[in-house]
């Protein structure tokens, strides 16, 4: 994710930084998905390995493939000429490879460790979230403190909203 494009620096930078937030995005989307969808799901059978590690993972590249549909039908609809922007592929490429990362971060524990696993992946795609949500808090000039509650709060905001999801399952 570090070719140049262009001639000029300073866009070979903005590209390079829209490049990073959009795998990030799909990586943070399809983390905060998946917890979603994971948590509404019954608790698996430890007979059940995998048919659970092929539910996660085909629940998240179903995930990526609809938001490139998305993303390919928005950029044409703003793009002048309905063409996509030369960024575009790029684009899409960081948001698979960011959405791939998510994917075997979920179903990798689920492999190797069985069902029992299922939390673990949870766990892992929380810890992902609140990883990132730091790193957010502290780019910016902020203490470690208010950095912390930054990530308390968007683990609130998180777990409130699995709580939510998980209610309208039963």
């Amino acid at each position: 994710m570090t070719e140049s494009h262009g001639a000029n620096p300073l866009e070979d930078e903005r590209d390079q930084s829209e490049i990073w937030r959009e795998a990030i995005t799909m990586a943070l989307y399809i983390s905060l998905s998946q917890l979603a969808v994971m948590t509404a799901l019954p608790t698996p059978q430890a007979d059940d390995t995998a048919n659970l590690a092929i539910t996660v993972a085909l629940t998240s590249i179903g995930l990526v493939l609809a938001h490139q549909v998305a993303f390919r039908m928005s950029s044409r609809l703003v793009s002048k000429g309905s063409r996509l922007e030369p960024i575009a592929p790029r684009i899409l490429r960081a948001q698979l490879l960011g959405g791939a990362a998510v994917t075997i971060l979920a179903v990798v524990p689920i492999l190797v460790f069985g069902a029992g696993a299922y939390r673990v992946s949870i766990g892992l795609l929380l810890l992902f979230v609140m990883v990132v949500g730091y790193l957010a808090a502290r780019s910016a000039p902020t203490s470690r403190g208010r950095a912390l509650l930054y990530v308390g709060v968007v683990a609130l905001v998180v777990v409130g909203v699995l709580v939510v999801k998980s209610l309208v399952h039963h």
